[in-house]
């Protein structure tokens, strides 16, 4: 739930990416060669996708920044690709050309910025994709701010989809997945913290700080099925201060598909089977 917790810190970051930012510092890009930003913009096409750079990267005294994607992303959704390596480039042409400012402005208070920007894709199942953006920034405050993009994208269409559109009662979903992801994200507090506080009194923090609306209102992507070619539940990402300090970081929740399956539309239940696979 990127969006709530770096809205602050990142706000320089939501600008269009095509085209470059006046009077902006040139960012180099590279991969299969070096680009420039200012240059032509990339063509999308068959022919032309091994050209996208699977990795940006910037290094100024006052700025560091980074771009990554799936190489798997290339192959599946080459379209959906060139489109984050392009938002991504004006993302971090953004914080440069803000910190190269910040820097003039107030050397004395200045420190230098960072970005870091990650894409993989976590799952597909049918015409279905699911991605997951990480990012990382800091512009000079007490700490950075990081957080997770969950998307989820028709591979027929090219356009993003949400988990509310696979359901069939989108509430009536979320309702069964709630006491779910509160009492997983009370196991994990509590494993996390160490002593103290009780999985019960941690249930409880959890559901003062989030509900069936919040979540289906989240960041929100599904997650693979140890049954191949299929989604096994969908997660949820909490980014610090959402649930608790910053200091316990972020947490996420994967509700197994078995938990709202009855929910699905005919359509995408198919697509649906099995357990998730779960970190280790």
């Amino acid at each position: 739930m990127f969006r709530h917790a770096c809205c602050a810190a990142l706000g320089v970051l939501l600008i269009a990416s095509c085209g470059k930012t006046p009077d902006a510092p040139d960012t180099e890009v590279t991969q299969g060669g070096d680009l420039a930003v200012g240059e032509a913009e990339l063509v999308v096409a068959p022919e032309a996708i091994a050209d996208v750079p699977r990795h940006l990267e910037v290094t100024k005294d006052y700025f560091v920044g980074s771009a990554s994607f799936d190489d798997a992303l290339f192959d599946i959704a080459p379209d959906i690709a060139a489109t984050l390596v392009e938002d991504a480039r004006g993302r971090l042409e953004a914080m440069d050309a803000d910190a190269l400012a910040y820097k003039e402005a107030d050397p004395e208070y200045f420190n230098p910025y960072s970005l870091s920007i990650q894409w993989t894709l976590e799952a597909a199942a049918g015409d279905l994709i699911s991605l997951e953006g990480f990012t990382a920034a800091y512009s000079g405050g007490a700490h950075g701010n990081y957080g997770t993009d969950a998307r989820i994208y028709n591979l027929q269409s090219g356009k993003q989809v949400s988990l509310s559109d696979l359901l069939t009662d989108p509430a009536g979903a979320m309702a069964e997945s709630l006491p779910f992801v509160l009492s997983d994200i009370a196991q994990q507090r509590t494993e996390k913290v160490g002593g103290g506080a009780s999985a019960e009194t941690f249930r409880g923090e959890t559901a003062d700080a989030i509900s069936a609306d919040s979540i289906l209102s989240g960041e929100l992507g599904l997650v693979a099925s140890m049954e191949a070619g299929k989604f096994g539940g969908f997660v949820v990402h909490f980014a610090p201060y959402e649930i608790a300090s910053y200091a316990e970081g972020a947490y996420k929740a994967v509700v197994p598909q078995s938990v709202f399956r009855d929910f699905l539309k005919p359509e995408y239940a198919g697509l649906f089977a099995g357990g998730p696979v779960t970190e280790e």
